[in-house]
């Protein structure tokens, strides 16, 4: 009788098909850690925290495919290493940022809107370059601890997978538990019972996945912190408002209780929950593993001496950029300056007739997210617009346009502030030319004409433009919602000049928060990967 050897070429089980120093198995395996790390990294810095955006589902998806796509055939022919992943990175930044330049809107299919300069080659090239990179480091750096992980887990610290998962579990609740009770106390906002379940259910599985995939030492315990941090707050950020359920706790009732929310602001968020969050999910994770014994995540001086300078570091900036990001950095006042002129077409300066029409404009930027839920932003229009037949109208918007009415395009949810819009941008009017505005206003509002009301809930357009006695703009109405009682049913007013508009310090400390947290998680990313790999080479 023959007996099959693990050596026997049939024996599929036993078959490795090695591509260079791995498998096809581990190019799936390790493909799938670094696509959805860096794009996880990507949606918690550089659109959650650094530029303060919500991209449409499809960028999420398209570009993890792109990133598996591009990580997936370089590790399959490169292997796997820093500088490996640094040139795949770059490839897949190139392709991806040409790819929605030039020839898909990162809004299809709702609405196809397409990104400005800045968004795509000026920040965008380094910040997606520096968090893709940060998610392919981060998961080389727990490729290269497998093995080490899988030897000391070996009975320690929790030597059954029921142990493992009820202190999951126990942290996880934990955790969450102090996170919502200091935020309702730091906030004076409950953030209702909502926050805990759904909380609850994020960090439980990945609190399980990261002990078995990056170990129970010290080092992983505060990498799983940070992780936690990131992953509670990006939620809460993109899909998570507090407030549910509300007073009307709703147990027996037959009619469902109406659905009152809010998203927290910017300083919020960032400057004061994420790092609550960070501190508390740290310390669960080093609490909750302290029996272990491991030696992966001994430290060493330089090590103790460079966290305690990035936390300064960080710190230090954090008290800046909270000065900076208050509700006021979101705000503007425009008024009108100077005579101006009135149309009733969408044509050009020389079909405008002389008016001395003013306008009052105090808006507020309150919702970077992709949905009609509230807060909706701020909106107070008030022009005055006289005509040269005694005709006098009157605008008044208070109601931001969250959505085209008949979703023709997108609005920023009612104020955009540096923004671009019209001609190929998929937001506004594509017959007008592209335009870029320190400020924009979509709004509803209601005209009257000597006092007497004529129209109500009329689209309302106002911008500032870099044009030459053409600064500042007003359109009401349109095609599709006529004005009546007045010729054409439109009106465009311009004024050659306007005071005030939008500061951009808000925008700056932004900015710079968002690329100090990344700078110094990429930079302790690289040390442990660097490290890891010498423990293993040793």
């Amino acid at each position: 009788m023959k007996t099959r050897t693990n050596a026997d070429p049939n024996n599929v089980k036993n078959q490795t098909m090695v591509l260079g120093a791995i498998s096809v198995s581990d190019v799936v395996k390790f493909t799938a850690l670094a696509s959805l790390l860096a794009i996880f990294m990507d949606a918690a810095i550089a659109h959650a925290m650094l530029w303060g955006n919500d991209p449409y589902w499809t960028y999420w998806l398209t570009d993890t495919l792109l990133m598996a796509t591009v990580f997936g055939l370089g590790t399959a022919w490169l292997g796997i290493g820093l500088v490996r992943g640094a040139a795949l990175t770059t490839v897949h930044m190139v392709l991806l940022t040409t790819f929605y330049w030039s020839i898909s809107p990162v809004g299809l299919p709702s609405h196809p809107e397409w990104l400005d300069l800045e968004h795509t080659w000026i920040t965008g090239l380094p910040a997606h370059f520096a968090v893709y990179y940060l998610g392919y480091v981060v998961a080389l750096w727990l490729w290269q601890r497998r093995a080490s992980v899988e030897r000391i887990q070996r009975g320690r610290p929790f030597s059954s997978p029921a142990r493992l998962t009820t202190m999951a579990l126990v942290v996880s609740v934990g955790v969450v538990i102090v996170v919502g009770a200091l935020q309702t106390l730091v906030l004076h906002d409950f953030p209702g019972v909502a926050w805990f379940v759904v909380r609850v259910a994020i960090a439980f599985p990945f609190t399980l996945s990261w002990w078995v995939i990056a170990g129970t030492d010290r080092t992983a315990a505060i990498g799983g912190g940070i992780m936690t941090g990131l992953l509670l707050t990006t939620y809460s950020h993109f899909l998570g408002p507090n407030g549910l359920p509300n007073q009307s706790f709703r147990l027996l009732a037959e009619n469902p209780p109406p659905a009152v929310v809010h998203w927290l602001s910017y300083r919020q968020e960032f400057l004061v929950i994420l790092p609550i969050t960070v501190i508390v999910a740290v310390a669960g994770y080093l609490i909750a593993t302290s029996s272990s014994r491991s030696q992966l995540g001994e430290w060493g001086c330089r090590s103790v001496i460079g966290a305690v300078a990035s936390l300064v570091a960080l710190l230090s900036l954090g008290i800046v950029a909270a000065a900076y990001t208050g509700p006021e950095a979101n705000s503007a006042v425009v008024s009108s300056k100077g005579i101006g002129g009135i149309g009733q077409t969408a044509g050009k300066q020389s079909e405008l007739t002389p008016t001395s029409a003013t306008l009052r404009m105090s808006v507020e930027n309150r919702n970077t997210h992709r949905t009609p839920l509230p807060p909706h932003d701020r909106v107070a229009i008030d022009a005055l617009v006289p005509r040269a037949d005694g005709t006098s109208y009157r605008i008044v918007a208070t109601e931001p346009m969250v959505s085209d009415p008949q979703g023709r395009f997108t609005t920023w949810a009612g104020v955009g502030f540096d923004v671009w819009h019209h001609g190929r941008s998929g937001i506004g009017v594509a017959t007008l030319p592209p335009t870029k505005s320190n400020v924009a206003v979509y709004a509803l509002g209601n005209v009257s004409a000597n006092g007497r009301l004529i129209a109500a809930g009329v689209p309302v357009h106002v911008m500032t433009t870099s044009r030459e006695g053409a600064r500042l703009e007003m359109h009401v109405g349109d095609q599709n919602f006529p004005l009546p009682a007045v010729s054409n049913g439109y009106l465009r007013v311009v004024w050659p000049d306007y005071e005030g508009g939008y500061e951009h310090a808000g925008e700056y400390a932004r900015y710079a928060w968002g690329s100090g947290v990344l700078v110094v998680l990429l930079l302790f990313a690289l040390a442990a990967a660097r490290r890891s790999r010498t423990m293993k080479e040793g």
